[in-house]
């Protein structure tokens, strides 16, 4: 009868086992904590884009983002543009940013002026209250509400302007700035921005051709620029990533190198505490090669529960951030876990090659001296 070696070395010290499976599984959760940070970042970035139901966006030249929009089209191409063949549908809207100040909060948000009475590029998700019914109302951020104290009912100054919160809306604190939502009417006037317009937003009929319709508008308006909501996400994103793609990588190699080091550590250790076992073993005759067959069966078994627990913490702890701080969104897709594995796997077994030379060392003589 063969001897679950393996198993037995495991579970004979269960507190040193569960701190193995802890160390690595908070290893791998910090990794896995950052490629969702990440990647919540840029989901919320571009939720607004995401969820305007546009076919196509126009804009002045060099205007293909949305946190650096300019207002240099005339609302007036309002009526010109929906006169061309397959446009079913369109409104504009004026985007600009300012300081949120109320009561000790000042912070940076981005002021969406829409059209409330067909709702094209306003909120998606209105967690409280409802939507714009008068030019004196406003629909704020539900995180920018908790901070700064404000409810359905409530008044708030906005650039000298009184306004009442009638919503509150969800999705929309992104890291950069929370949104505010009001009418074009209002937000011509708080930027002073009168007849101006920052995007158009067109669906087209399900036969027209995106490119056509595309090329017609900047042959017949000098200055403009027509591409799709993709491509303004991409646009945002590449933003972004400029900005704190390289720290996030930076951080991201540091966090394998620690979990490189947390399992070479344990590996390493285990091995050296074990010594005298392994010259035991091979004084009864087992080989080097199956010792370090052993170790490494260990350690991937110490491994795979670690990932397990790393992908429970994961998920519990990107949880506890976003309701503790809702303006960051962690998104830890299901696609990532197999990387995460793999990335596991491979680490695991650099830490068990690394660790195992000490195997070939030993003198199994050592088992009979008094």
């Amino acid at each position: 009868m063969s001897v679950p070696i393996v198993k037995r070395n495991l579970w004979h010290d269960r507190g040193k086992l569960t701190l193995h499976i802890v160390g690595i599984a908070a290893a791998l959760t910090l990794i896995s904590l950052l490629l969702g940070f990440r990647d919540g970042m840029y989901t919320s970035l571009t939720a607004y884009i995401d969820h305007t139901g546009a076919d196509l966006i126009v804009s002045q030249i060099g205007s293909r983002g949305l946190f650096y929009a300019n207002t240099g089209l005339p609302a007036t191409l309002h009526e010109n543009i929906e006169t061309i063949p397959g446009t079913t549908d369109i409104d504009h809207i004026l985007v600009g940013d300012t300081i949120f100040s109320h009561a000790s909060i000042k912070l940076p948000v981005l002021i969406i002026g829409y059209n409330p009475e067909t709702g094209f590029g306003g909120p998606w998700n209105i967690g409280a209250g409802r939507t714009l019914q008068g030019d004196d109302e406003i629909l704020i951020d539900t995180w920018l509400a908790w901070r700064s104290g404000l409810d359905v009912g409530d008044s708030v100054s906005i650039l000298g302007n009184d306004f009442t919160v009638v919503g509150l809306t969800r999705e929309t604190a992104s890291w950069m700035s929370p949104y505010l939502f009001m009418s074009l009417v209002s937000a011509e006037d708080i930027l002073q921005l009168s007849g101006d317009a920052s995007f158009f937003l067109l669906s087209l009929s399900p036969d027209a051709n995106r490119d056509l319709v595309a090329n017609i508008i900047t042959t017949e308006f000098a200055g403009t620029d027509v591409f799709t909501p993709d491509e303004m996400a991409a646009t945002d994103r590449k933003f972004l990533a400029t900005v704190l793609d390289r720290p996030i990588g930076v951080m991201l190699i540091i966090s394998t190198i620690i979990a490189l080091a947390v399992m070479g550590l344990i590996v390493y250790t285990s091995i050296s505490n074990r010594l005298p076992e392994f010259g035991t073993l091979k004084a009864i005759g087992s080989s080097n090669n199956w010792l370090r067959w052993l170790v490494i069966r260990e350690t991937l078994s110490q491994t795979f529960l670690g990932f397990v627990l790393s992908i429970i913490t994961s998920y519990l702890v990107a949880e506890l951030i976003e309701y503790v701080w809702p303006q960051f969104t962690v998104i830890i897709r299901p696609e990532l876990i197999p990387i995460i594995g793999l990335a596991a796997l491979v680490m695991s077994l650099l830490s068990a090659l690394w660790s195992i030379q000490q195997i070939a060392q030993v003198d199994p003589s050592v088992v009979f001296r008094a």
